[in-house]
């Protein structure tokens, strides 16, 4: 809908690299599959031995793994925002250059927050402002210049680190929230703000500048109030879509025998890494273990 001459791009959404088709609808996603989990319809429903139930939430436990993360997942977005212009222009150029801005905004944001309130810094909250930076900045990195970006950042935190308290509240147990990678926060809620901000923010003259876009900008800039009314029609369509269907598609999937979505409450105990591939960062999980044995039981090491 939103590309190649589908129905929001004819009536002029602005969306340069997918805040609604990759992270409003991701977060709809997260949110539909959360809620089949507690509460779900079919054969995980009669199962005997499945039992819906609020997850615990745990604090991160690997520092290293997460900065891995932060270290590939930057350094991919830059190349796929700037990638997006399939060139090599100014356009391209400043689409990397708002993306790594509004990131580090996002990332120090969250992260002097997080020390305002504990005294500490945190990788975890560095993390998460970082994300919540480049969802932000996704949809408009061709149309905002750098001291927009700046602020983009900066609102992303915000927005998303206040997003994130929902599934610590009544209302999230009653629905025994399982959102524990905060989709819904940083990507669904981050989508929907940077998409509405895009028709806030967006210049005529930053589009232009790989010398063929032509768009009527936003409302700040250029006054184009019907801008607004677009992106706000994508937010809404994206995420219906999204959390319609794909509430749909878990239901459906949980017809089918030996398909039950929600997994047994032996294998949710043990944990999933463990149960699915015998494999888990964690290693209380393998303290009862006496021997190590990786080729099973066809081959034995003396």
């Amino acid at each position: 809908m939103v590309w190649g001459g589908g129905f929001l791009g004819d009536i002029g959404v602005l969306d340069f690299a997918g805040g609604t088709p990759v992270h409003i609808c991701s977060g709809a996603t997260a949110s539909a599959l959360s809620i089949y989990l507690s509460k779900p319809l079919f054969r995980s429903r009669r199962s005997a031995d499945r039992t819906p139930s609020h997850l615990v939430l745990h604090r991160p436990h690997n520092s290293m793994s997460q900065l891995l993360a932060m270290i590939i997942i930057w350094g991919s977005w830059l190349a796929f925002d700037a990638g997006t212009t399939l060139g090599l222009n100014f356009q391209s150029v400043m689409a990397m250059s708002v993306t790594n801005l509004c990131a580090s905004a996002g990332a120090t944001t969250w992260c002097l927050i997080t020390y305002a309130e504990t005294g500490k810094f945190s990788l975890d909250s560095t993390f998460m402002g970082a994300i919540s930076g480049l969802v932000m900045i996704t949809p408009a990195a061709a149309y905002v210049d750098l001291t927009t970006s700046l602020f983009f950042g900066i609102a992303g935190a915000l927005i998303c680190r206040q997003a994130l308290r929902i599934k610590f509240t009544t209302f999230a147990r009653k629905w025994r929230w399982v959102d524990n990678g905060d989709t819904f926060a940083t990507h669904c809620v981050g989508g929907i703000v940077g998409t509405i901000a895009t028709g806030l923010f967006a210049r005529k003259e930053v589009a232009a500048y790989d010398g063929v876009s032509s768009i009527a900008g936003g409302v700040i800039f250029d006054g184009n109030v019907r801008q607004l009314g677009i992106q706000l029609l994508e937010a809404l369509i994206g995420f219906t879509w999204s959390f319609v269907g794909s509430y749909a598609l878990f239901a459906l999937v949980d017809c089918i025998p030996g398909l039950e979505v929600l997994a047994t409450d032996k294998d949710i105990i043990a944990g999933m890494d463990a149960s699915q591939m015998d494999e888990s960062l964690y290693e209380a999980q393998w303290e009862d273990e006496c021997d190590y044995h990786p080729f099973g039981k066809s081959v034995q090491i003396d």
